[in-house]
């Protein structure tokens, strides 16, 4: 039985650009959080917080640009 459908070559393209970027979100996060704790000594965002917003930015990424080709598919298709 399967559960998911195979991903295309964009979306599979899209979701790794939806993954660096999210990378890239966590890495300037925590770079901030760092800086923040060595100027004030507190951290201003929790670790459940960068978390999800580095999964949010990954994810969310993802979902707009796979959103995007598709409307361009349509667009070329009408």
């Amino acid at each position: 039985m399967k559960f998911f459908r195979k991903m295309s070559k964009t979306e599979q393209n899209n979701w790794r650009n939806g993954a660096i970027l999210g990378f890239y979100t966590y890495m300037l996060l925590l770079f901030i959080n760092y800086i923040y704790f060595l100027l004030f000594g507190s951290e201003p965002l929790t670790s459940f917080v960068i978390f999800w917003i580095g999964l949010f930015v990954a994810f969310g990424y993802e979902f707009f640009i796979n959103l995007i080709a598709k409307m361009r598919v349509k667009k070329i298709d009408c």
